[in-house]
């Protein structure tokens, strides 16, 4: 009979040019926390990422805790770690061991066989990894997972999205390391991250969310503006939080419902900072719902935007008015929140005329900051199959890769792209946007915290390591 659970975040310790500025708690496996210990079951989290364990201290561990199940949760990045952790969990000590996450769901088949886990977890985890554990981790008939039979992959029928994410508890911040181990840009610390729904309804094809195998799917689901509000004011008056990270793919999508939790934040009084880190849309803002965003405590918020070529952005499935990207960094400029463009070069389609427009467009719409990094193909994502179509991958990314949008490795070739092109418009990218007088004034004037100056310094080392500096081909 099961007990005992430890849920473990790999550390990737060959990664780079992932951006060690911002390394977030593992919110995934806090939530699956959660949901098990409201029904009774012992858990622990390991965030050996955050902590720096290797594999070996990690095996340690396990020794001495000796837990009915192990589950592991892995990403593009953290999969070579966690597949080698899973098989060695399994030859030293027999236990039962559990794959979930982004890679886990996309690279199912191959997950399985190089770690020879008893189940791979395929979507949203928390009741599927619930009823696995009820059922003595016996695979068979419970929803939404893949197991290995007689050396053939099974697949579970697939279970139903969560259609009331407010009936979920909020993720075991107690299990995890102290928050100020974390990092991001802060302002104020500690930061906390939060999603406030699920799902992403686009097709911008370079995305997991939008991939075929997305964890969260395509629905657009949400958590009501009272349920949010209420984790706030939770990790406010619990953990001393003093800024919130919303890690939404779509936060103002319901602009209706955005409106709303910030009125309650506004009503209540909330003292906290927040920041839309993972990027809004531009074209679900207006400028009433910027300055209502202010009020709330936003004080910065990125923008995806990908390429200033309408072409490309056709490409790449965005459905983006680059016009509204521009009304929408002015209103932010109005407000005073600090804007953040995300672009990406490697798109289907593009050469060096293309890459070049994106930068001029990033110099015209002007945000404060602007992030340029390279595509990696995600397993599971349409461009992924687009390359593995029509160009060539220079090196595997099946099982993970090594290197991050910022490593200067591109592992493909798509017509005029590749790794060259890339890195030589990444490091023309920087130097056209930054190395401007007034930008470099602006880039110092919105640093003024501690905290932001750090994240400053730990973000742009790697960048000039990996992109401004001569590379060998």
């Amino acid at each position: 009979m099961i007990n005992k659970v430890v849920l473990i975040n790999p550390y990737p310790h060959y990664a780079k040019g992932i951006n060690e500025a911002t390394i977030y708690p593992p919110l995934g496996i806090a939530y699956i926390a959660s949901m098990l210990e409201k029904h009774g079951y012992k858990c622990r989290i390991i965030d050996a990422n955050i902590l720096q364990i290797p594999n070996d201290e990690v095996l340690k561990i396990i020794e001495k805790e000796s837990p009915d199940v192990v589950c592991i949760s892995i990403n593009v990045s953290t999969a070579k770690a966690g597949n080698a952790l899973a098989r060695e969990i399994k030859e030293m000590f027999n236990k039962k061991v559990v794959i979930g996450g982004v890679q886990a769901s996309s690279v199912t088949e191959r997950t399985l066989r190089q770690t020879l886990a008893d189940a791979v977890v395929l979507g949203e985890a928390e009741e599927t990894m619930l009823e696995l554990v009820q059922k003595d981790c016996n695979p068979s008939g419970v929803m939404g997972l893949a197991y290995l039979e007689n050396d053939k992959v099974v697949y579970t029928p697939k279970r139903s999205l969560i259609k009331n994410l407010d009936d979920l508890p909020y993720p075991a911040y107690h299990l995890l390391p102290p928050l100020k181990m974390y990092k991001s840009r802060s302002r104020k610390s500690p930061v906390a991250p939060i999603f406030t729904s699920r799902g992403c309804p686009y097709q911008c094809i370079f995305c997991s969310s939008s991939s075929k195998k997305s964890v969260f799917g395509p629905t657009f689901r949400v958590r009501s503006p009272e349920n949010v509000v209420g984790e706030i004011e939770y990790l406010v008056k619990n953990f001393g939080v003093k800024q919130i990270d919303v890690l939404d793919d779509n936060f103002t999508l319901d602009m209706e419902r955005t409106h709303n939790i910030c009125n309650l934040i506004i009503e209540k009084d909330i003292k906290v900072l927040i920041n839309l880190q993972n990027g809004v849309r531009a074209d679900r803002l207006t400028r009433e719902l910027v300055f209502k965003l202010k009020k709330a405590g936003v004080y910065k918020a990125g923008i995806g935007i990908e390429s200033g070529d309408t072409q490309i952005i056709k490409n790449i499935k965005k459905s983006l008015d680059l016009e509204q990207v521009k009304r929408a960094i002015k209103w932010f400029r109005e407000a005073g929140i600090i804007s953040y463009g995300f672009f990406i070069f490697g798109h289907p389609g593009e050469d060096e005329e293309k890459m070049q427009r994106t930068i001029d467009f990033a110099i015209e719409a002007n945000p404060h900051i602007a992030n340029f990094v390279g595509a990696v193909p995600l397993p599971g994502t349409e461009l992924y199959d687009i390359i593995e179509r029509e160009g060539r991958f220079t090196q595997s990314v099946i099982d993970g890769v090594e290197g991050g949008y910022q490593g200067g490795i591109y592992s493909f070739e798509l017509g005029k792209v590749n790794q060259e092109m890339i890195n030589k418009y990444l490091k023309k990218a920087f130097k056209e946007f930054y190395l401007r007088p007034r930008k470099i004034l602006e880039v110092m004037k919105i640093s003024l915290s501690p905290g932001e100056i750090k994240w400053t310094m730990q973000a742009a080392i790697p960048v000039f390591r990996n992109i401004l500096m001569k590379r060998a081909a």
